[in-house]
Formats: C-alpha cells, structure tokens, sequence
C-alpha cells in the first residue's frame, strides 16, 4: 500500500460496514486519519478496533443518528476538531427500502428523504464552510444507479433522493470550485452487502449487468479513493458510474 493520503483527515459517514467500511479501510491503509461513523457507539467503536487491530490509531469513532439531518453537521465539526483539520468528506451513508409508488407514505418518504439527502446536505455545507477557509477539499457523494433512471429496484423515494444528491453535487461543486474544494460522486450499482444477500442466483441473472456479476465494496472505495485523491485533482462535478456497465442499458 502506498501513502496517498499521510495525515490527511477524512470522514467517511455510515463507515461500520459494507461501502463505507471498505473506503474507510482503504483510506486508513494509505495513511489517512479516519472518521468512522455509525449510529451506535459499539458499532463505531466496534469498527474502530477491527479496522486498527485494536490500537485505535487515527481512527475516529463517531455517533449520529441521520434520521436527524441536523446530527450531521455537528458530526463534521465533531471529527475536524478532533482532528484537528478536515481535508476530505465521502456522504456514504444512505438507506433505503423497496416500495411500490402507491405504498408510499409520507413518514416513509420524510424518512428517506431525511437520510439519503437532507443529512448529506448538512454534512456537505458544514464540510464545505470548513474547506473553504483552508482554499482545499474534496467532497464524494455517494449517489446510486436509481439516481440515473425510474427507480425500478429501489422505488420513487430512493430514486428521488439520490438524484437530489447528484444534483446537489454539481450545484456546489460550481459554486466551490473557484475556492479550491471539489466535489464529485459516484454512483454504484449491486454490490455485494447485506442488502443484496437477499437476491438468488435467478435474481442475479436476471438483472443483466453487462460484467456479469455484482461488485465487491472495495471496487467502489477504489474509485472514491481516486477522487479523493491528488490524482484528480482537476476533475469536479463528475459523476463515476460503478454499475458494472448497467447504466448503458438505461
């Protein structure tokens, strides 16, 4: 492993597992300062210990409840200032729940809305304010196949929230970028996480993804760690397809 990122601080949220723990992970290995965020104590904790084998060493372990997007900001200022600087944000945590339109109701939708966009709004400006005063950041949002299309997986209140996240990435990537702060994201497919385990092999075949299968977590932290990275750093405003070449059946 190489030190692309030697004391910088990046916080990566909904870190405790699947996405977010492999680009946690990957951050870490490469000599990053971590926030590793869950929604428990133990969980963050937990994650913590199995990501340093034990030592704790620059790893952050972080508490928020996105269900309150409000949560979000503080847990920006908690982790810079335990830090002491903010160099890199990944708005990963996301959840979500197949529905059908006419099941929709509007706690549901309150509630999607709520952890898919509105938190990752707050944690972006808290972040980007920060940034900003220091002339240097970069900002990855997590965003998601159903951004691009009708939401056939994941249903209308997914597919909403996460094409609000892709919008708000090219909205502040504009505004930010004569400051020196990026903002990217990146939109993965089927991965291969708690959420997906439930699918059978018919179910797998039958989605069609070019590549023929799901991807790994770390196949999506590899290309977050890029635009994190000094290697693009004249890139912005980009949304990365990691779908396995679905997004060309449209």
């Amino acid at each position: 492993m190489g030190a692309r990122f030697q004391d910088r601080a990046i916080l990566v949220t909904g870190s405790t597992r699947g996405i977010g723990r492999a680009i946690a992970q990957a951050l870490w290995a490469e000599g990053a300062v971590v926030g590793l965020h869950g929604r428990t104590r133990e969980a963050a904790d937990r994650a913590c210990a199995e990501l340093t084998g034990g030592s704790a060493e620059r790893c952050h372990p972080l508490v928020a409840d996105f269900s309150r997007p409000e949560t979000a900001a503080a847990l920006v200022r908690e982790f810079a200032d335990r830090a002491g600087r903010l160099d890199g944000l990944v708005n990963n945590a996301g959840a979500g729940k197949a529905v059908a339109f006419r099941g929709l109701t509007a706690a549901a939708w309150g509630m999607t809305m709520a952890v898919n966009l509105e938190a990752p709004v707050w944690a972006a400006r808290e972040a980007y304010i920060r940034m900003r005063a220091a002339g240097a950041g970069a900002i990855v949002n997590i965003a998601s196949l159903a951004a691009h299309g009708p939401g056939k997986w994941m249903g209308a209140d997914y597919a909403a929230a996460k094409a609000g996240l892709v919008s708000l990435t090219r909205s502040l990537a504009f505004e930010a970028a004569r400051f020196g702060v990026r903002v990217n994201a990146v939109s993965p497919g089927f991965v291969e996480t708690e959420m997906t385990a439930v699918l059978t092999p018919e179910m797998r075949a039958g989605l069609g993804i070019p590549l023929g299968r799901l991807a790994r977590p770390d196949e999506v932290a590899g290309p977050v760690m890029y635009l994190l990275s000094e290697a693009a750093a004249y890139l912005t405003g980009e949304v990365l397809h990691v779908d396995g070449g679905l997004w060309m059946k449209g």
